[in-house]
């Protein structure tokens, strides 16, 4: 792989385009920057820390977002345990008052 930028080697690149990707949740990013370092012999346990980190990285986003939507709207997001399934999907059957017929009620694509 010829380098995007002169400042930094192509493996650095790579590694921060890896952690970039994870935090960005690109999975096609993901997979296109994982098969160059693969083909650069960029080491496995430098691909996995730099996926940690950027996990790490959006997590952290996650979780300062939820801080300041607890403090600014009252709600509770902080102490919510992780949902089972997508919000948008309700386990009951909406009342037929609740139910518009357009392309907005077709399923999220959360799951």
């Amino acid at each position: 792989m010829k380098p995007f930028h002169k400042g930094l080697d192509t493996e650095t690149q790579l590694l921060v385009a890896l952690g970039s990707a994870v935090a960005s949740g690109c999975i096609p990013c993901l997979e296109s920057i994982t098969g160059m370092a693969r083909a650069e012999g960029i080491d496995e346990k430098k691909m996995r820390a730099a996926a940690i980190i950027g996990q790490f990285v959006k997590d952290q986003a996650a979780n300062n977002m939820k801080a300041t939507a607890d403090e600014l709207l009252g709600t509770h997001l902080q102490s919510v345990a992780s949902q089972a399934g997508c919000p948008m999907e309700s386990k009951r059957a909406p009342a037929a008052a609740e139910v518009e017929v357009n392309e907005s009620n077709k399923a999220c694509a959360c799951s």
